[in-house]
């Protein structure tokens, strides 16, 4: 059973961090305020978004996107301003750390060695100083908004097939580097 929050940043730290410890949810932002929808238990969700600065409360649910707009998927986590009644989606999960080790410590070639760089991350990653998310972020906005849109953020929008959103691969970022914080709180 999904749990609506709506939360709110008093003074945000960590967020990313603490949204890879509750192994993420589904964040729909929107010009009036920014959801939480996860599977845990609310008073684990209050407490670890606590410890990040966020204020949450319970809400029925996230607002509906009206008929008007159009979907596209988004290729970063640049924000949108709200002045274009966006509605913003950004799925989140956590990616295990078997993944996350493979990916970093994979030979490209098979007589070169894994970089300096990826066996430092590989490290940060196993003493859990950092956690990789996966996100996949799903926008709806008005046709013309989205023709302003694209010039800011990599867009595609989606005419025909309309499978393409949940379908649509993963990517990864880093907890340590904030930018779904930096998506959630512009």
């Amino acid at each position: 059973m999904e749990t609506a929050l709506r939360l709110e940043a008093v003074e945000r730290s960590a967020f990313d961090a603490r949204i890879a410890r509750l192994g993420g949810g589904r964040l729909t932002r929107s010009a009036a305020a920014l959801y939480l929808e996860s599977e845990r238990a609310v008073d684990d969700v209050t407490h670890q978004l606590a410890l990040a600065g966020i204020r949450v409360s319970r809400c029925a649910g996230v607002p509906d996107r009206a008929p008007s707009l159009r979907p596209a998927i988004a290729f970063d986590l640049t924000p949108l301003d709200d002045s274009y009644q966006a509605v913003d989606v950004v799925e989140l999960r956590r990616i295990p750390l078997c993944e996350a080790s493979d990916a970093l410590m994979h030979r490209r070639l098979p007589w070169q060695r894994s970089s300096r760089a990826a066996r430092d991350e590989c490290l940060r990653l196993l003493r859990e100083e950092d956690a990789v998310m996966g996100w996949r972020r799903m926008v709806w906005c008005s046709v013309a908004a989205m023709r302003v849109v694209r010039t800011r953020v990599r867009l595609r929008p989606v005419v025909f097939d309309r499978a393409a959103l949940e379908q649509s691969p993963s990517r990864w970022t880093y907890a340590s580097a904030g930018a779904v914080e930096r998506w959630a709180f512009a």
